[in-house]
């Protein structure tokens, strides 16, 4: 699992150095790895972990990850990557996008694209996934964006879920305030409630305000 919401930098050599650190992070979440007499690339590991990897070798990280996983537990992993799209947003208003997009291109592919170590990939983010872009040469996407219905219910609270939450705090003649307030969101054919703004009212013992507004 790897989240890219912070790698917002002004260069490229930051956001480099930024992901670099991510990846390594990663790598030493499973430290079981290292000791490991099952997989075939241990000095690839090392290389990653004692911070000596090339910028090749980082394009390569998710695939080769994958891969000693698979071999050591015997499982092919999931790969799941939040926010894929925030380097790439900050490379076209910084001035460094072609760099991070021919990065970003192989990290993607290497790890998604027809590799038989992967049981599942999940991205999420903000653009949509251009297939004959940054994506060209990953073509096996199934793309589900918030006008779609498959997991509409996924991106907040539905209806339900808010009454029975109003009724689990004991403030169920509450609901029709909350509606007022949060329930402005339309995902494919699903009404959504904001969910910051939910819990946050909760939160403050039912007093209604625009608590999503203020995270901006």
């Amino acid at each position: 699992f790897l989240t890219l919401n912070d790698v917002k930098c002004e260069t490229w050599a930051e956001t480099y150095d930024l992901i670099s650190q991510l990846v390594r992070q990663e790598f030493k979440r499973h430290s079981e790895l290292a000791v490991s007499e099952k997989i075939s690339n241990l000095e690839y590991y090392k290389k990653i972990i004692d911070g000596q990897a090339s910028e090749n070798d980082n394009m390569m990280s998710l695939m080769y990850l994958s891969q000693m996983l698979h071999e050591h537990h015997g499982i092919a992993p999931m790969i799941i990557i939040d926010e894929y799209d925030t380097p790439i947003q900050q490379g076209h208003t910084s001035g460094f996008y072609e760099k991070v997009v021919l990065f970003m291109r192989n990290f993607f592919s290497g790890g998604l694209k027809d590799n038989r170590h992967l049981s599942y990939g999940f991205l999420t983010g903000i653009l949509r996934i251009a297939k004959e872009s940054i994506f060209s040469g990953l073509n096996n996407l199934s793309v589900n964006s918030v006008l779609d219905d498959k997991y509409s219910q996924y991106f907040g609270f539905t209806d339900g879920e808010v009454q029975q939450m109003a009724g689990y705090y004991g403030v169920p003649e509450k609901y029709d305030e909350i509606c007022a307030w949060y329930d402005g969101n339309s995902i494919g054919k699903t009404d959504i409630f904001n969910p910051w703004s939910v819990i946050n009212y909760f939160y403050q013992d039912c007093n209604p305000r625009a608590y999503w507004l203020s995270t901006g």
